[in-house]
This record gives C-alpha cells, sequence and structure tokens, in this order.
C-alpha cells in the first residue's frame, strides 16, 4: 500500500513557476517568481511573464474596487444592502443612501477586488498577477482539477495514488494544501480518473 505523509506545503509552495496559456500564441508559458534584486530583507520578490514562443509582453490587468455589505439606517432604523460601482481606488469608507428614507451616511465598508474581463472563456482557473489561464486544468464532475506546474503535479499524485494518507500533527494541519483539496480530489472512487489526468499532464 502506498503511504502518503503530509509534508504541509501550502500553494504558495509552488508558486515559484506557474505554467499558463500565453494570451497571444496560446502556447505554454511562465509565471515566474524571483528575488527582487533591491530588496534587503532577502524575501521581496518580483513576478514577470515568459513566453518562449512569442516572447510578448502582457500587461497585468486592472484591478478595481468594489464597496459592499449590509448596513442599518441610523434614521429610519430599516436595514439594507448596498453594492458600489467599481473604482480604480481602494477606500474602506463608503457612502451610502437608505433606499428605504433617502437618508446618506458615510462608514466603513467591505472591500473586494474585481479583474477586467479577459478574452479567455469564463470559468477556467487563472493564476492572480495577469489573470492567465492555467496550462494544467480539466473539468471533472463539474468542478476544476487543476495544477501550477510539475512539482505541484507530482506532489497531488503521491497524495491522490496513496492507500494510507497521514497527517502531520507538528503545525497547523488546516492550513495544507492537501487539508484543502476539495472533496472529488480526495474521494477513493477518483483516484484512477484523476491519475490518469496527472499521467498525461506529465508527457
Amino acid at each position: 500500500m502506498e503511504r502518503f505523509q503530509d509534508e504541509n506545503k501550502i500553494l504558495w509552495s509552488f508558486s515559484s513557476e506557474i505554467l499558463v496559456k500565453c494570451p497571444k500564441c496560446e502556447s505554454k508559458a511562465s509565471i515566474l517568481k524571483k528575488p527582487a534584486e533591491d530588496c534587503k530583507c532577502g524575501k521581496c520578490k518580483v513576478t514577470s511573464f515568459e513566453c518562449k514562443h512569442c516572447f510578448t509582453k502582457p500587461r497585468q490587468p486592472i484591478i478595481k474596487y468594489v464597496a459592499y455589505g449590509k448596513r442599518y439606517c441610523i434614521n429610519c432604523r430599516k436595514s439594507y444592502e448596498f453594492e458600489s460601482q467599481a473604482f480604480k481606488k481602494k477606500s474602506l469608507i463608503y457612502k451610502t443612501r437608505c433606499p428605504h428614507c433617502n437618508f446618506q451616511e458615510e462608514g466603513k465598508t467591505k472591500i473586494k477586488e474585481i479583474i477586467e474581463e479577459s478574452k479567455f472563456e469564463k470559468g477556467l482557473m487563472r493564476e492572480r498577477w495577469y489573470n492567465l489561464p492555467l496550462w494544467f486544468q480539466k473539468e471533472f464532475d463539474n468542478e476544476i482539477f487543476w495544477a501550477y506546474n510539475l512539482d505541484h503535479i507530482y506532489y497531488l499524485e503521491r497524495y491522490i495514488n496513496a492507500g494510507l494518507r497521514e497527517r502531520n500533527s507538528k503545525v497547523n494541519y488546516t492550513s495544507s494544501l492537501v487539508a484543502r483539496l476539495p472533496k472529488f480530489v480526495k474521494a477513493a472512487k477518483n483516484r484512477e480518473k484523476l491519475l490518469k489526468i496527472l499521467k498525461k499532464w506529465k508527457e
């Protein structure tokens, strides 16, 4: 029986190179993270895009911010939900107008980031820096099975192939990549199908 012991790796452990689809030629390309030259702490990274087929230089996506939440009007005491239009700058203070009595009030708000639409079809798993689709991804039972790179694939393969899966209790187990895998990846009934996908990705 194959045995797998969680090494407590997180998704970030596999992010030094993320393989994606080039936005120009649609060939395999890379999102690379390298140490920043002017970094004094030794921990700062810079992110770059590299396509060895067409050498394009895509721009990073435009990120905008939307204020949203729920408030209780201090004038009429009724509750209402709100969501703003997209702004270029992030602000934790937002003025709303009560839909019940038109009273305006300003206060703290929740913020979510949105990225401008990509030319690629919706529903694909994307990386966060350039909003490009991952190279390794496949629809599986209405879910998306995906990986960043070959190291990520080998790690998933070891886990899925194992009949005995052991936790590592020395650190917070719930933060590990394995602990956060979706149920369809953990299910024994899907083992053979998922391993076939991983095998094809390695070719």
